[in-house]
């Protein structure tokens, strides 16, 4: 009897051991493999500190000073260049053509695009086709888009000779001559440019919405208006918030078209914040005013985009 009692307590005391090093095991394996997530984070958070936190920084800190580039000698001169901008007529009407251009595209853009992309919501070779003729502005660079634009809309382009020769002699005139058809070019392109990713966009969100529902719209009486209204409309809400935020952060960064279409100008008609600051920047060297003009477009674009994200989320949730 003793000797079974002692047998049975040391097999009890071994699987007690047993249990508590398979338990120390987990933990030990998890304090080694954290060390090793961690270290794939070390490359992506370097890059992202020395290419975005360390030059916000920086230019948070130029645009409380007189910095230029030529002289390394600064002062502090508080927020002197704030006060300057909003006293500058030409930079408020270059805020005001930036919120123009961003505001007209988000709106043109949502409407053509939610149309065109519920006409290309067809099965067959055509529609496969023309998705892939609507995709190819996304795959060009705003250089060449304004290249391509510069050669329709000059004084002897394309539109001009087309008018002309269909005796429209009236309606050919200078569209990136004049400061209102200037900005009217640039927002059409950009607009042409936004376009395409906006329709694919709308066409994955079409491609979510469930056929039941669709099945049961139409048992229930819906005709089209009344099935896009109550069925596809609501399921397209992650669509509009994801469309809409694109388009507000590439309006206000709007940067490549007005200078290789325009040149900013006539003037400075077509000017945007973003050409405005690479101006004042690096050809007037005034990198403190420079720097105040980069943090008021951050302000702005940060602030528009978190209200219309907060309003559309708000519509996702209560569809």
């Amino acid at each position: 009897m003793n000797n079974s009692s002692t047998f049975r307590k040391n097999q009890n005391a071994r699987s007690v051991v047993a249990a508590s090093r398979i338990g120390e095991q987990p933990r030990r394996r998890r304090r080694a493999v954290f060390p090793k997530r961690l270290g794939f984070a070390v490359p992506g958070s370097v890059l992202y500190a020395s290419l975005v936190l360390t030059p916000l920084v920086l230019s948070v800190y130029f645009s409380f000073t007189n910095r230029n580039l030529l002289y390394p000698d600064e002062k502090f001169v508080g927020i002197d260049n704030y006060t300057r901008l909003f006293g500058d007529s030409q930079f408020l009407e270059t805020f005001g053509f930036t919120l123009t251009l961003t505001f007209v595209t988000l709106v043109v853009v949502n409407v053509l695009g939610l149309a065109i992309a519920v006409l290309l919501d067809r099965v067959g070779r055509l529609f496969f086709a023309l998705r892939m003729v609507f995709f190819i502005p996304v795959a060009l660079s705003g250089v060449i888009i304004a290249f391509l634009w510069s050669t329709i809309l000059t004084d002897d382009g394309l539109l001009n000779s087309f008018l002309r020769a269909n005796g429209l002699e009236n309606f050919a005139i200078s569209w990136l001559g004049a400061p209102l058809s200037a900005q009217a070019s640039v927002i059409i392109v950009s607009a042409w440019q936004s376009l395409s990713l906006c329709i694919v966009v709308y066409l994955a969100g079409l491609q979510t919405v469930p056929a039941n529902l669709v099945d049961a719209a139409k048992i229930d009486g819906c005709g089209r208006v009344g099935l896009f209204r109550h069925v596809t409309w609501p399921m397209l809400a992650p669509s509009l918030t994801i469309n809409s935020t694109l388009l507000l952060i590439s309006g206000f960064k709007s940067y490549d078209i007005p200078v290789v279409l325009t040149g900013t100008g006539p003037g400075h008609a077509t000017s945007t914040i973003a050409t405005e600051v690479i101006r004042v920047g690096f050809s007037l060297t005034r990198a403190g005013l420079a720097s105040a003009m980069a943090i008021v477009m951050l302000v702005v674009v940060a602030t528009v985009t978190l209200l219309v994200v907060a309003l559309l989320q708000r519509r996702e949730v209560s569809s």
